[in-house]
């Protein structure tokens, strides 16, 4: 297992044709090349031929109002002769350590299947939510005065990314982008921006959409108060003329639907990304816990797959300690008995918040006295979970 040279990363491309079932066109094949060029790629041997691979990302993330460094892990994949063999087990590893030592404390990914990588630490971390339209839902709202424009693709990172990083930190989750991810990954050919403008002249919203053979679809519904959303909404219905259905993308939250003229719209919901915390040490010290000043309580964490996170980490208004069963590194000489216990899925649903503490300790995944679970409860920012983009 190690890394692959720049002249093999043709051969990470020719793995994901096979098991992603897609073919790169010979003119899009050195952007494919460059693109990849840009990942860290961890590659698993048969001798000189490459067996399985995994991608390494660079990324931030929002959560509880911080960034958080994030490395994301993407196109996964081995060929069906190398499967089973315990060479994607070897990549995950590999890749937590890697992320460890460059202090990433969070990892996410899109799953090919949630039980498989549960296994290996990772958790749920957010749902979408699709709402199909009719072309009778497409009714305007309650008028407001600003404007609607659309913005050139040129002017895309400048213009909307201050509203999508305003809209961004109220989520635990979302990923802080570029100006590069703007233009090569948020982008897609044949979509469109539109901006809303209240009457002041500040942007306050903006829909990301595309319209083809008379339906709709919006990728992106970023409102920062609801006048952006009656008006965004609104300039959605003005192409009822050009369209007989649609779709939109949201957050499993977003109450849209009962502002509308029916509320019942066809609603499918689905569990996305995954999240998994790397370095719990860490990401403890970096988490904004509100505490009060007397109190405090303990988190008893395991980890099969990264043992560095197994220990006993104490939380109060004055910092973190940790236990982790050797005096160099311990806060106390002996592991307390009090505390809440359980494993690395478990405190990454917690923290990220798309679970809360009370229903994982009726659910058995969260165990300890209850007492200190309403602690824990009042001490999680109360953010909802959420993520837009894709790799």
């Amino acid at each position: 297992m190690r890394r692959l040279e720049k002249s093999e990363v043709i051969d990470a491309v020719r793995l994901s044709e096979y098991a992603f079932q897609y073919k790169v066109p010979d003119k899009d094949l050195e952007e494919k090349i460059r693109g990849y060029s840009q990942h860290e790629i961890w590659g698993d041997f048969e001798g000189d031929e490459l067996a399985a691979k995994l991608h390494l990302i660079d990324f931030e993330t929002w959560i509880a109002g911080k960034k958080f460094a994030m490395g994301g892990i993407a196109s996964v994949a081995t060929y069906p002769e190398h499967r089973r063999g315990g060479r994607v087990a070897r990549l995950l590893q590999n890749a937590l350590l890697e992320m460890k030592n460059r202090g990433q404390t969070i990892s996410f990914l899109h799953p090919f299947q949630i039980p498989f990588y549960r296994k290996f630490g990772f958790e749920v971390l957010n749902d979408w939510k699709k709402l199909n339209f009719k072309k009778e839902d497409f009714k305007l709202l309650p008028r407001v005065n600003g404007k609607v424009r659309r913005i050139a693709l040129e002017h895309v990172y400048e213009t909307l990314n201050p509203v999508y990083e305003e809209f961004a930190n109220r989520f635990n989750g979302m990923l802080v982008r570029t100006e590069s991810w703007w233009r090569e990954r948020v982008y897609s050919e044949g979509f469109q921006f539109a901006g809303y403008r209240n009457e002041e002249g500040r942007l306050t919203g903006y829909v990301y959409y595309q319209v083809k053979d008379r339906s709709i679809e919006v990728e992106e519904l970023v409102c920062l108060d609801g006048e952006a959303r009656r008006g965004l909404w609104n300039y959605i219905c003005q192409h009822d003329s050009m369209i007989d259905d649609g779709t939109l993308l949201t957050n499993v939250a977003d109450q849209l639907p009962f502002l509308l003229n029916n509320p019942k719209v066809k609603t499918i919901v689905e569990a996305y990304f995954m999240a998994r915390i790397v370095d719990v040490e860490n990401f403890l010290k970096h988490y904004p816990f509100k505490l009060d000043k007397n109190e405090s309580f303990f988190l008893h964490i395991t980890d099969e797959h990264a043992q560095w996170n197994n220990g006993s980490y104490h939380i109060s208004a004055e910092g973190v300690n940790v236990y982790k069963g050797d005096k160099e590194n311990a806060a106390c000489t002996h592991p307390p008995k009090r505390g809440l216990r359980c494993n690395i899925n478990t405190l990454t649903a917690l923290l990220t918040g798309y679970q809360m503490p009370e229903l994982l300790y009726e659910a058995g995944l969260l165990q300890g006295p209850e007492k200190e679970v309403a602690i824990l409860q009042k001490t999680i920012p109360n953010r909802e979970t959420n993520f837009m983009d894709f790799f």
